[in-house]
């Protein structure tokens, strides 16, 4: 399934709307009300971002700096309105640093956290204007024997921690978190080259751990330090195995 195949609804305190419709403060009863974010104008400016930052994940998780750079970018340098209410610019100041900081990573250990840290940044600024983040969600893929499907699951797990990350909720990450923290394969089913099989059985291992220690977090920071890890590891073992892309 395709990036664009799953819509994200995002919901906003009416008086941001109005901000950065108008650029206009004068409406402090609108406060408490709240209205969906209009599709043709902000929805799809959101689901842009969210679009690109996706992008960024799959290329970390897939060892691909220069597949990267192209959507850190974007998110690094995308304008921002000038009706741009003040409450976002300290996010989007955080966010843009981030973004710059993946898209000139000599590394993948480095990418994945600075990509880690954005979306993280993404949920706080949610969080605090009060949005209400959704995305339309596939039920796990059924396990099964053999590498294929366990790897299909890492891959659901991934999406649903990195959604996480950015919506922010707790339900959505440690759903991910919970199909991550199962039993890893066995060495065997990992690869046939002797000569990484124990490094790659580490890397297993460990990207269950962390799964396991991602279920039950509740301090962003610590989400987006784990998720960072994560991705870390899965790009180092794709790239070892030469397993393929995501």
């Amino acid at each position: 399934m395709s990036l664009r195949s799953l819509p994200m609804s995002l919901t906003l305190p009416a008086v941001l709307i109005a901000l950065v419709a108008c650029g206009d403060r004068s409406t402090p009863e609108a406060e408490t009300a709240s209205i969906e974010y209009p599709r043709e104008v902000l929805q799809a400016h959101m689901q842009d971002h969210f679009y690109r930052a996706t992008e960024m994940q799959l290329a970390v998780i897939n060892g691909d700096l220069e597949g990267l750079r192209e959507p850190a970018v974007w998110m690094a340098e995308h304008a921002s309105s000038a009706a741009m209410p003040e409450e976002w610019r300290l996010h989007a100041t955080v966010t843009h640093a981030a973004a710059r900081n993946a898209a000139t990573a000599e590394d993948l250990e480095i990418a994945a956290v600075a990509t880690a840290v954005m979306a993280n940044e993404c949920g706080n600024c949610h969080l605090d204007l009060g949005a209400e983040v959704g995305f339309a969600v596939e039920s796990a893929p059924p396990e099964g024997e053999g590498a294929k499907p366990h790897m299909r699951r890492h891959a659901w797990a991934s999406g649903r921690m990195w959604e996480g990350l950015i919506a922010p909720s707790g339900v959505v990450w440690d759903g991910g978190a919970e199909v991550l923290a199962e039993a890893p394969l066995a060495p065997a089913e990992l690869s046939a080259d002797i000569e990484i099989l124990a490094e790659v059985s580490e890397m297993e291992e460990a990207v269950h751990t962390l799964g396991a220690e991602a279920v039950g977090i509740t301090l962003p920071d610590e989400r987006a330090r784990v998720y960072g890890e994560f991705l870390a590891t899965c790009a180092d073992c794709h790239e070892k195995t030469g397993r393929g892309r995501i």
